[in-house]
């Protein structure tokens, strides 16, 4: 008998749920039987045939649909995976399916099963070296240690899973485990870490919203705001699980709707929350879990005692009790046969290593004479010893490659710090060539004898203020590079923002004056306080002002002013010319260079080094802060600065 199946044009699922009535035997026959085709000398065109590995693909899809909402299509359907892998011997496959296995028992509550499937997938993970199916492994021993109150170890794996799944990029796992985490984290009253992990775990899902574990998410977040009393924004998560326009499976109607219930009953609303307990009961009992139906019933009781129905509250507080004795039981029972299990481990270990020593003893004394025994002494002592000398140099050579990571790592700080100073060296030129320039040219100017008596004077004035303000900005800039001399590091404090502004504007007198520019400062507003590293603030501020200068017109005006960002945390700062613009193209290649960009040349020639706005954009971003130009050629140029308010604490997600 053979089978010929298009896999262009069959649909999969009507053929697995005829798969699935058939019996284990049969479905094994009907397998062997495939593959013997498959390797057939007489082959098909490949249209015309459908390979096992697609099937079992399929067969894994559709036990991972039902894994969370329909316990028994899901076994069987990972039933006959497993039995397809096991034949294919596709050992990453068969690992699969053992972790779905070991999830499925989970959510039945029979943590030692679900353990020992755990245990045979990190096994077959670490001989395949499978990085993603171990993490899941480990995800899973995590949830076991939840299940026995173990939740700071529980916690931890889950911490090793998010590592592991960021460098594979596998954003849905990482939000998996993020979820795992606020349940751990929640059930210690940690709200707070509780909520980041609701938070980031969302964010990692919101490109995989088509999943169950998007709407568990939802209702985990609702949970934890009811819990601290917020009830407005647990109704807003409820609401948003009901809301959802996917499948939505019994287990999230019935959480969400119970969780209605509870806020309503806090409320004060008893008939809302005994429509929405009624509501929720149609999808409890249609789910698994005393822990839901427990926690319906506990609600119930409180609703019916304030409405005077004091037979349905019995009723339900007997369901409660029901219920509340078999999750005790359950999580009692399980936690004893884990343990047993252990034992029973350790104590087969010990009965194996027994029957060893007494099968080597019988066969001593059976097979050998007193001579050969000493003789055969004498050789165990020389495999003892020569084990010795072998485990001392893998010690060693253990110790050898410590050293050859600590030298690597050492090394690689050492690049990183060079490359640091190499930047610090670039700003420290920068920053000293434009007021050397200043001074360059007054001395010019009098060597010359282009000037008159009274302009000797004022020349003389801005020549003092321009040697002051450098030698000011020198012993600055030296005090602040002897503190990154291990690497440039940004210390944000509390900084005001106008002082600093008004205190660069004065150290640019010279270049204002030889092009009769004037900067207006009215707008600013007075006590403005940022966080920031005030060093790296005033490079940022004393380069955009610089570059105004140098591309405005002579006899004209750069304004400053302030205004409120569209993000609440956050102040902008504007800095807009009357000079040249800047075209788009320039632009986009400002903001797309890792390296400085070409200089232009200034109205009046001035030269620069193109690393000014660059040193702008990456002291920018050292500061949370971030910057935006918008120009057009002969229009003037805005350049506007967003720092964060020093009043607000916010917490990042990391990506």
């Amino acid at each position: 008998m053979v089978f010929f199946f298009n896999s262009s044009q069959v649909n999969y699922l009507p053929i697995l749920k005829l798969i699935g009535s058939i019996s284990h035997q049969m479905f094994n026959f009907i397998l062997l039987i495939s593959l013997m085709w498959v390797s057939s000398p007489f082959k098909q065109e490949s249209s015309a045939k459908m390979e096992p590995e697609i099937v079992l693909d399929s067969l894994i899809s559709l036990s991972e649909k039902y894994l969370y909402s329909e316990w028994d299509s899901a076994f069987l359907y990972l039933t006959k995976a497993d039995s397809l892998a096991h034949i294919l011997k596709k050992d990453n496959k068969i690992g699969q399916i053992a972790n779905l296995f070991g999830t499925l028992y989970y959510v039945e509550g029979e943590y030692v099963k679900s353990i020992e499937y755990y245990s045979a997938a990190s096994e077959i993970f670490n001989e395949t070296r499978d990085q993603s199916g171990l993490s899941y492994a480990l995800n899973g021993r995590g949830l076991i240690y939840l299940s026995q109150n173990e939740l700071e170890r529980g916690i931890d794996i889950f911490n090793r899973c998010i590592e592991i799944n960021k460098a594979l990029g596998d954003t849905y796992s990482v939000g998996r485990n993020y979820f795992n985490r606020s349940i751990g984290e929640s059930d210690l009253g940690q709200f707070e870490k509780a909520h980041r992990s609701i938070d980031l775990a969302l964010e990692y899902l919101k490109d995989h919203q088509d999943r169950v574990i998007y709407t568990m998410t939802l209702n985990r977040a609702g949970k934890i705001y009811f819990d601290e009393g917020n009830l407005e924004d647990s109704e807003e998560y409820y609401n948003r699980v009901l809301n959802y326009t996917g499948q939505l499976s019994n287990w999230a109607k019935a959480f969400a709707y119970t969780g209605l219930a509870e806020i309503e009953l806090a409320k004060g609303n008893i008939r809302k929350a005994l429509e929405y307990g009624k509501t929720a009961k149609v999808s409890v009992d249609k789910t698994r879990g005393y822990w839901d139906k427990a926690r319906l019933s506990r609600s119930m009781i409180s609703i019916y005692e304030q409405l005077g129905q004091y037979d349905m509250a019995l009723d339900n507080s007997k369901l409660y009790k029901a219920y509340s004795d078999s999750l005790y039981n359950e999580n009692k029972n399980a936690e004893i046969s884990y343990l047993q299990l252990l034992l029973a481990n350790a104590d087969n270990q010990n009965l194996l290593q027994e029957k060893e020593l007494a099968e080597s003893s019988a066969q001593f004394n059976k097979k050998f004479t007193i001579i050969l025994t000493m003789a055969l002494i004498g050789l165990i002592i020389g495999f003892i010893l020569y084990g010795r000398v072998i485990r001392q140099k893998e010690k060693i050579n253990q110790v050898l490659l410590e050293k050859q990571k600590e030298i690597q790592i050492q090394n690689e700080k050492l690049e990183a710090i060079n490359e640091e100073k190499n930047k610090l060296f670039s700003i420290l030129s920068h920053d000293l060539k434009t007021p050397i320039n200043s001074v360059k040219e007054l001395l010019e100017l009098e060597e010359n004898g282009l000037l008159d008596e009274n302009e000797q004077k004022t020349v003389r004035k801005l020549l003092i203020k321009q040697v002051s303000d450098t030698d000011e900005m020198i012993r600055k800039l030296l005090r602040w590079s002897h503190a990154q001399l291990d690497g440039i590091i940004t210390k944000r404090t509390p900084t005001n923002l106008s002082e600093i502004v008004k205190e660069q504007i004065n150290q640019l007198d010279y270049q204002t004056i030889s092009k009769n520019i004037s900067i207006d400062t009215t707008s600013i507003f007075d006590n403005i306080q940022i966080i920031v590293d005030p060093q790296q603030l005033q490079i940022i501020l004393q380069n955009c002002l610089q570059n105004s200068i140098k591309f405005s017109n002579p006899d004209s005006t750069i304004k400053l002013w302030n205004s409120e960002n569209e993000n609440d945390d956050y102040i902008d700062l504007h800095i807009k010319d009357e000079g040249v613009g800047i075209s788009k193209e320039k632009i986009e290649e400002i903001f797309s260079q890792v390296v400085r960009v070409r200089s232009t040349e200034g109205t009046q020639k001035e030269k620069g080094t193109g690393l000014g706005l660059l040193l702008v954009r990456q002291f920018m971003k050292k500061n949370h802060g971030y910057i935006s130009i918008k120009s057009q050629p002969n229009q003037g140029t805005e350049i506007i600065l967003s720092f964060e308010k020093a009043n607000h604490t916010k917490e990042k997600i990391d990506s």
